[in-house]
């Protein structure tokens, strides 16, 4: 598919990064037709767009990684903070599992899991 093809489609002006990802996803994937595409793309059908934005980011990511040393420095210290959150969370997961099987019945507990989950999505 063309990008002024898409474009005419969709309404929508990607860039670059942005168009080749639309362009992998639509080459990868059997559609009937452009026009499918493009309205499974516009409308966020099945999370598609969202799909193709995060990959086009994590595409700017990896071509960022030739930045200046000021951005590499900057990139490290949110991967160190990201970790070091991740970290928190999985220790505060854990003290939290042990109190509710401290506390509670079995199937309490699990009752209790289960809707923290579906709160969390």
């Amino acid at each position: 598919m063309l990008l002024s093809e898409f474009e005419n489609h969709t309404d929508i002006f990607p860039d670059a990064i942005t168009y080749e990802e639309i362009e992998r996803e639509y080459m990868n994937e059997r559609w009937e037709s452009k026009a499918q595409f493009c309205a499974a793309y516009k409308f966020n059908e099945g999370g598609l767009a969202e799909k193709i934005q995060r990959a086009a980011n994590d595409r700017l990511i990896e071509l960022g990684e030739g930045a200046t040393p000021k951005a590499r420095k900057t990139r490290m210290k949110m991967a160190e903070t990201i970790k070091e959150l991740t970290d928190e969370l999985e220790t505060i997961e854990g003290a939290y599992e042990k109190v509710l099987k401290d506390m509670l019945s079995p199937s309490l507990v699990s009752m209790i899991q289960k809707r923290v989950r579906e709160e969390l999505r």
